[in-house]
């Protein structure tokens, strides 16, 4: 398999964040405050150490993570392939590619046989013209929907 980047010019070419910022209202952080609290006592109460140690972690992970807006991402499309930043990934590696449209926000996923995919936000880019690039190269997965997880995550801003 030819992970090598190509050197002719992309067919497209668009730098975007990877997910979405979520902006956090006071309101969460006052929910967000008070789940906590009630999970660290009933922890507490509970004796549940390793539960409250494992919060403690979790909250820090959290807030390290999140404490920035997301990298932008370059994607570049060939009609051999695409890369996601340096990583080269063939056609011929790819069962298909779907575009989730959200409020406000257009996200390209393209499946991998794998199992595994890549996500990336469309940015100022038209959709109609990344769906009439790629369907010729992939297939379009018209049945896919976010995933329960993915929905979870942007409701709650997580």
């Amino acid at each position: 398999m030819n992970t090598h980047i190509p050197t002719e010019t992309p067919v497209l070419e668009w730098k975007a964040p990877q997910h979405l910022h979520h902006e956090r209202s006071r309101t969460w952080y006052v929910i967000a405050l008070l789940f906590l609290a009630a999970c660290f006592a009933y922890s507490v109460y509970t004796s549940a150490w390793s539960f409250t140690g494992i919060l403690f972690l979790i909250t820090i992970l959290y807030w390290q993570v999140h404490e920035e807006a997301p990298r932008e991402k370059t994607m570049r499309v060939w009609e051999s392939g695409y890369a996601f930043n340096d990583s080269f990934i063939p056609w011929t590696s790819c069962d298909g590619y779907w575009i989730l449209k959200g409020h406000g926000y257009y996200e390209l996923h393209i499946e991998k046989k794998n199992g595994y995919e890549t996500k990336i936000q469309i940015g100022e880019f038209d959709p109609f013209d990344i769906h009439d690039t790629l369907s010729p190269l992939l297939p379009e997965l018209n049945d896919r929907k976010e995933r329960v997880l993915d929905t979870i995550i942007r409701i709650c801003k997580l």
